[in-house]
């Protein structure tokens, strides 16, 4: 029962929902409830916005409009992606090689970011070195014989990465494996790229560094024109790198599961020879067929452009709070640190409750002292609602 010391009134029925919410959040262990999951359990919540899954939403439209032109062009296309087999691992490679200038023998197609995060631990990792906080997967898929140790990165100086610090503690952990998202999720913050460069070339002793650039687009940095951000730019004259990148945060797919890994070829062999052969569905097929069109990638990039543009009158709207603490982000989220007293919980329960706002509590993360929200940054209109929502729950 929620019943931690909070000075914001709850009416019974509140405490009911509470209860409900607790109940439910308890049984999807280190991951919020999807926002179907909750609409089943209890209906009687209605959801307005959801500001906990993170993606980009013009992305979501971009797709839906090319998917919907193209099956009303051929309306076997849809029958034909549930009737028959995907590809092959190698052949979709092949198709993506091309629009993010990569060799096909070094790019693991995956079923999601955490499938590629899974087979490279499992695989190729008997110690792994993380910062905390991070995204759960990281040491949720250390088997049995897989150990983990940790960096803890510092609330007070806005999460960042000390390049001096990291590299002495990955080295004294005895790690052969480690850890590195930059942007970092929960907290937001870049790597830059000349830090990044520099704890790379101290590491090259390790079996395996695992770069996640899985938020990449949306931070603040240069990119030729016409491009993707990434980060393969730095990474790819490390042979112990491992580039891992989600699909479903800035294309806004997250239900299609489609994600890559960058790695040396002899690892990508393996991984197909030992189950990863034919891992992914038709559907996402079709959505890494979208970069054979190079006017999906600059109709992207343009919506790109226009998101990032939400999230920075987002994020300079919730620098004026003066109840929570918002950090610095260079991600499509943004960590809230709750004021003294304040259950994130609870917090987050009567967003939902009161102004149908879904965001994510952060109790769970390993890592994080104290009481957090993290927050998705959606449209602009959703935006100034959600942002109202935390003013009238909180402020």
């Amino acid at each position: 029962m929620l019943t931690r010391l909070s000075p914001i009134n709850i009416s019974p029925i509140e405490q009911e929902f509470l209860n409900k919410i607790e109940q439910l959040s308890a049984r999807s262990g280190s991951h919020s409830p999807s926002l179907g999951t909750m609409q089943q359990a209890i209906p009687e919540i209605e959801v307005d916005i959801d500001a906990c899954y993170l993606s980009n939403p013009l992305a979501t439209d971009l797709f839906w409009s090319y998917f919907n032109a193209d099956v009303l062009a051929d309306p076997q296309l849809f029958k034909r992606m549930l009737e028959a087999y995907p590809s092959q691992n190698n052949a979709i490679a092949e198709r993506l090689s091309v629009a993010i200038g990569v060799d096909a023998n070094s790019l693991f197609i995956a079923n999601g970011a955490t499938e590629a995060i899974q087979a490279v631990i499992h695989n190729f990792s008997l110690h792994i070195h993380i910062n905390t906080p991070t995204f759960s997967p990281y040491y949720e898929f250390a088997g049995p014989d897989t150990q983990v140790t940790e960096f803890r990165l510092d609330p007070a100086n806005n999460f960042a990465v000390d390049p001096q610090q990291y590299v002495e503690s990955v080295l004294q952990s005895g790690a052969d494996t480690a850890v590195l998202i930059s942007p970092n999720n929960p907290d937001g913050h870049l790597v830059s790229d000349s830090d990044l460069e520099w704890i790379l070339s101290k590491l090259t002793t390790l079996r395996t560094i695992i770069v996640d650039e899985s938020f990449i687009h949306f931070a603040d940095r240069s990119t030729p024109a016409g491009e993707l951000p990434t980060l393969t730019g730095i990474t790819g004259r490390f042979d112990n790198v491992t580039v891992v990148k989600s699909m479903s945060k800035d294309f806004g797919i997250a239900g299609i599961r489609a994600g890559y890994a960058i790695m040396p070829p002899e690892r990508v062999s393996q991984l197909l020879e030992h189950g990863y052969l034919w891992n992914t569905s038709g559907m996402a097929e079709y959505f890494f067929s979208l970069f054979d069109r190079p006017e999906f990638s600059t109709q992207y990039l343009q919506e790109l452009s226009n998101y990032k543009g939400f999230i920075n009158k987002f994020t300079t709207s919730t620098a004026k709070f003066d109840f929570v603490q918002a950090f610095d982000t260079s991600a499509n989220f943004q960590l809230m640190k709750m004021p003294e007293h304040v259950s994130a919980e609870i917090a987050a329960a009567l967003l939902l409750l009161r102004h149908g706002v879904y965001v994510r509590s952060c109790g769970d993360k390993i890592g994080l002292d104290g009481e957090y929200l993290r927050v998705a940054i959606r449209t602009e209109a959703e935006n100034i609602k959600v942002a109202r929502a935390i003013a009238d729950i909180l402020g």
